[in-house]
This record gives C-alpha cells, structure tokens and sequence, in this order.
C-alpha cells in the first residue's frame, strides 16, 4: 500500500541498524554483572560481534518496514520507527545482561510521548493520544503487579519497558495493545518449555522478558486490530 515509503523506511532501518552494535558494546559493557549471562544469551552475542553489523541492520530495517507498510505516514509512524531501533538494542543487551537500560527506555518515552502528542495536535483530535497515556500506565501496573507478586520473574526494566510499549500501542487501539500482551507471555512460556524440555535451562533459571515484550508489541501492531476485530464478531 505504502511500498516506496516501506523501501524508504527499510533503508532507514538498515542504516541505523548499522550503527548499533558500537553503543549496544557500550550498554553491555555498563550492564555487565557478576553472574553468568542468559543461557540463551550466546547467539545474541555471535550475531553481535562474530559477524558484524549486518544481523542488526537486516533485523531493523525488517521491523522499520513492516511498521511502514502497517502504519503509512505520519508522526506517529516516526515514533514507532524510534521504538524499532530501540528495541533491538533493548533485547540484545537485555538477553545478554538480563537487563534493560533506562537511557534506552527514557528516550525512547519521551520522543514516543512528543511525537504522539505532535500527531494529535496536527489532527486537532487528543482522543488515541489520552487512550495511549492510560495504555501505557494500564500495562505498567499489570507488569508491576506482576513483579510484586512472582519476585525475580520480571525486573523493574521489564515494567518500564511495558509501559513504553503500553503507550505505542494503545495509540492505535485497546485491542492491539491486548493482542500485544497476550502474544509476548505466549511466546516467553513457549520459549521457557522448549529450553526447559531441552535442558538449556532449569525451571528456576532468569529468563529474559523484554525481546518477548517487544516481539509480541510488533505481532500487536501487525495483527492486533484484526484479531480484536474477528473475536469481536465471533
């Protein structure tokens, strides 16, 4: 639909995406603890490292475009192109230090409410944007609820980076934000059974939450109104 602004946003992507693997160095180097890292931690950090800045540029540009051709233009798109670049470096240092930097988290907040907040007063309407600050305060408090009660199953970064996601994606509905949240604890459960079935892991192992967050954020944005859609009418 959009195909020259999605070519022009993946080339985007995979211009940033080059130039990440230098600060995500930087995140890792500042993130490192004395523990061990993730158990699933060394792909991430072959992909990083042994090969170079390809990976991370292929794997941003993909997301800048499917964004691109999801959203069409706008300021909108240009914050959720902002959060692409971010969360790929969110989730490598994230599955490699089991942490998720506030730097990251706090930009890519503050241009997500700028930007958004540009797109409402550009079309004279605050209504997607009040619906997105409760969003991300909304998703926030679950995952803080959720930290309370399961301790050492989701961090505070887990929590934050909710609430930057809660904001994005209730941008563009309750229902995408709900498909989000659902596919993210999905795919985290499904990826714990099959590395627990595999060994890699023990049913008290420290898995990483945030790829999952971000990975069910962009199924949410990619499908979410259709679903919400379909179980409506069923």
């Amino acid at each position: 639909m959009f195909l020259g602004l999605t070519l022009a946003c993946a080339l985007l992507g995979f211009v940033a995406g080059l130039g990440l693997p230098r600060p995500i160095h930087v995140l890792l180097a500042q993130g490192a603890g004395p523990g061990p890292p993730s158990p699933v931690a060394e792909p991430v950090v072959a992909g990083t490292g042994r090969y170079g800045p390809l990976p991370l540029a292929a794997l941003t540009g993909l997301v800048c475009a499917l964004l691109a051709w999801r959203l069409g233009p706008g300021l909108d798109l240009l914050a959720f192109l902002v959060l692409a670049v971010a969360g790929v470096t969110l989730a490598v240092v994230d599955v490699r230090t089991l942490r998720l930097p506030d730097p990251v988290l706090l930009v890519t907040l503050a241009t997500g409410l700028t930007l958004l907040g540009m797109e409402s007063l550009a079309l004279g309407d605050f209504t997607a944007y009040r619906r997105a600050l409760l969003g991300g305060v909304t998703l926030a408090g679950y995952h803080l609820c959720l930290a309370a009660l399961f301790r050492g199953c989701l961090g505070m970064g887990d929590v934050k980076l909710a609430g930057v996601l809660g904001l994005h994606l209730t941008w563009l509905g309750w229902g995408v934000l709900i498909t989000g949240a659902f596919l993210a604890f999905l795919l985290a459960g499904l990826t714990a059974g099959v590395l627990i079935s595999a060994g890699r892991v023990r049913r008290d192992s420290r898995l990483p939450f945030g790829p999952w967050l971000l990975l069910g954020a962009l199924g949410g944005v990619l499908c979410g109104a259709e679903l919400s859609r379909l179980h409506l009418a069923w």
